[in-house]
């Protein structure tokens, strides 16, 4: 009897721990949201949430694993950390110094415990939302004050992040917006849609970031392939045909950053010392694959991504320095070799995978699983 009451006791306060460990999670994983999106605060404090949503969540995932499965990219994602984990044994540089470079995979072992500390919380998975689409909101209206001199920001020209990080935001915003109009119904519907305009005419008029452009033309593609039927896809994806071409006889600054574009990359195929934007991408690129050539089956470990670089720079092999060849899916072949390159693809297929598997039980959440994976590997090919 005593020890029946005993661990009735003890049951009691695990559950009142879990409880607070929940509302601590709650708190902290919303807060992250709204700064991840709103790009208002330094990293710091985007780091100090996540990290304090990661303590709080752990008790969650331990309690609750046995309960709900791993999705098949969460599954990917842990292979990967775990391959650019053993990486460190065979990379040069101190176990300090390639911990250091590690951390910054921490998202792939970390996802997984966020999503099954959110999946039996419906309400943190609605604020979550409402959070990070509040920062996405702050980032459109800090970036039409910034391109239109309404306001100045120290250190910000555009936009308050880079421009593949504010394109990869407003991207995923404008996705969301159009779903919600699609899905919903009166005022919220019409709110929803002209957010997603001002979102697109902000990418396409206000920014400079031509990866932006891939990333909100390509979100709308994907979107309108989710929405219609055959015939009603055709008249929308005409319809952001005009939308762009009307876009670039109007505007001038979006004409020259097209032009711009085109020019680069017809200098690049004619004249291979032209040092364009282009050119430098394709020396990046030109060097990873020299490096990857050099050690395809293991990479040379995550600590030594910039010491390989620096190597091919000072052997004249690359013409251009950098530390970052700016496209994830290159610095997956150097650092991890194939493996990782394979290991980084599936995590990004199997998101997108996931998404169509989703839509059987539900068309909202398995469409933004779709965008969201597009919308990851256009930003992945350029940052």
């Amino acid at each position: 009897m005593f020890a029946t009451g005993n661990n009735m006791t003890q049951m009691t306060s695990q559950a009142r721990w879990l409880q607070w460990s929940e509302r601590a999670f709650s708190f902290n994983f919303i807060a992250f949201s709204f700064v991840m999106f709103s790009c208002l605060f330094p990293t710091g404090f985007s780091a100090t949430f996540s990290t304090l949503a990661f303590v709080f969540a752990v008790p969650l995932f331990l309690n609750r694993f046995s309960l709900v499965k791993l999705n098949s990219f969460e599954r990917y994602g842990l292979f990967l950390f775990g391959w650019l984990s053993l990486s460190v044994i065979w990379s040069s540089a101190t176990i300090v110094e390639s911990l250091r470079f590690l951390s910054e995979y921490r998202v792939y072992f970390m996802l997984p415990i966020f999503i099954l500390a959110l999946a039996l919380n419906r309400n943190t998975q609605l604020w979550c939302i409402f959070g990070a689409m509040l920062g996405a909101l702050v980032a459109l209206i800090a970036s039409y004050g910034l391109g239109l001199g309404w306001w100045k920001v120290e250190g910000a020209n555009l936009s308050l992040s880079n421009h593949i990080y504010h394109g990869f935001i407003m991207a995923s915003f404008m996705f969301l917006c159009l779903l919600i109009a699609r899905d919903e119904t009166g005022w919220v519907r019409i709110l929803a849609a002209v957010v997603a305009l001002l979102v697109f005419y902000n990418v396409l008029i206000i920014e400079k970031g031509r990866t932006g452009y891939l990333q909100v033309g390509v979100a709308s593609v994907v979107f309108i392939i989710l929405s219609f039927s055959r015939f009603m896809m055709l008249v929308h994806l005409i319809f952001v045909a005009v939308l762009i071409c009307g876009a670039y006889t109007i505007f001038p600054k979006f004409q020259d950053r097209v032009n711009f574009t085109v020019s680069n990359v017809a200098e690049v195929l004619t004249n291979d010392e032209n040092h364009s934007s282009a050119w430098q991408r394709v020396e990046y690129y030109r060097g990873a694959l020299q490096i990857a050539r050099d050690h395809p089956i293991a990479g040379v470990g995550v600590g030594d991504v910039s010491s390989a670089l620096e190597a091919k720079t000072l052997s004249g092999e690359m013409r251009i320095s950098t530390d970052n060849v700016h496209s994830e899916f290159f610095n997956m072949l150097i650092a991890g070799g194939i493996p990782a390159l394979f290991l980084f693809s599936g995590f990004l297929v199997t998101i997108g995978y996931s998404g169509l598997i989703a839509r059987r039980s539900s068309k909202s959440i398995g469409d933004a699983l779709v965008g969201i994976s597009v919308i990851i590997l256009i930003s992945a090919l350029f940052i």
